[in-house]
């Protein structure tokens, strides 16, 4: 990536969500080789997802917290992080968005740190404040995660019983072992970030899993409890429309096991085929429910308009 096309993107990408638009100019995003760096995979089109709704015998929701170990970025990444694939990428192979804020040298990777509650509860909401931004649009719940930066504005996780971008009713996360498979239902998850809401559920509010939307999936060791979970979420609408969130995350598991260990019983069916992040409708739910509420839809902008419109409008909300 040149010097000249990284700047565009970094400067583009966050002026034209301010902006409230519902994509970005063709080539605003230069796309950002794999660095080989080794992290769980994400299911992709040769596995597939444990329908949470399918259990070994004995197997029943755990009730606990996933407590989250922060991101280490010296030597090979380890730990908890978010990374963000752009449309029309692959799970395996991205290209990634580079986040200028990452403090990590792969700026492709956004670290995280514990929240909080210390981590993911499986079995309870953890819903977002009342008031879900501050004044600069920065997303204010911190149970899960601590709010982290990305393009100049803080994004927070949270797991809301309604979720904010479609209206739609949803479960509380949920996470079963099976021996030393995890599985689970994380549809309550969310994000906020510069005053929109995006769904980071795997499946979404209403069962489906769109684009690159890949069911939870981990291990964990039945002895120190030690886990790690990734899941992604294609989200649908506003600006980051076709974009996939890839959550992992790993610690100690602050809870009761299940004893069970026979083997998982797979549904073939569950997280769906192709690796093509444009193509969400072929798997996502005719009865969506409500609609996806991520920015008004703008068309036709060149960047160069895109640029000015965002940053007058930058200007205008720092100074109101």
């Amino acid at each position: 990536m040149t010097s000249s096309h990284s700047l565009l993107a970094r400067l583009l990408l966050p002026v034209a969500l301010f902006a409230g638009v519902t994509a970005l100019p063709a080539g605003a995003l230069t796309p950002v080789a794999p660095t080989g760096i080794t992290v769980d995979a994400v299911p992709g089109d040769a596995d597939h997802a444990v329908d949470p709704g399918v259990q070994a015998a004995g197997a029943s929701d755990l009730k606990g917290t996933f407590k989250v170990t922060a991101t280490k970025c010296s030597g090979a990444i380890s730990g908890s992080h978010f990374r963000m694939i752009q449309p029309g990428g692959t799970l395996e192979a991205g290209p990634f968005v580079e986040n200028s804020d990452s403090t990590c040298a792969d700026k492709t990777y956004t670290p995280l740190k514990p929240g909080t509650d210390g981590g993911l509860i499986s079995g309870t909401h953890q819903p977002q404040p009342a008031s879900p931004f501050d004044t600069a649009g920065n997303g204010m719940a911190r149970g899960i995660v601590e709010p982290a930066k990305f393009f100049g504005v803080n994004f927070a996780v949270a797991s809301n019983a309604t979720d904010p971008q479609t209206s739609a009713k949803t479960a509380a996360p949920v996470l079963r072992n099976h021996g030393t498979t995890l599985s689970g239902d994380l549809r309550a998850v969310g994000v906020a970030w510069n005053r929109q809401h995006f769904n980071q559920g795997a499946p979404k509010p209403d069962g489906s899993t769109p684009g690159l939307t890949r069911l939870v999936q981990g291990t964990v060791d039945t002895t120190s409890k030690a886990y790690s979970l990734t899941w992604s979420s294609t989200i649908v609408g506003g600006p980051f429309n076709n974009f996939t969130g890839v959550w992992h995350l790993e610690g100690v598991f602050d809870g009761t096991l299940n004893s069970s260990g026979e083997a998982v019983t797979v549904d073939e069916s569950a997280s769906g085929t192709g690796s093509d992040a444009g193509s969400t409708g072929s798997r996502q739910s005719a009865a969506a429910t409500g609609t996806p509420r991520t920015g008004p839809a703008v068309t036709g902008l060149s960047g160069l308009a895109l640029l000015l419109a965002g940053s007058a409008g930058l200007r205008r909300r720092r100074h109101a």
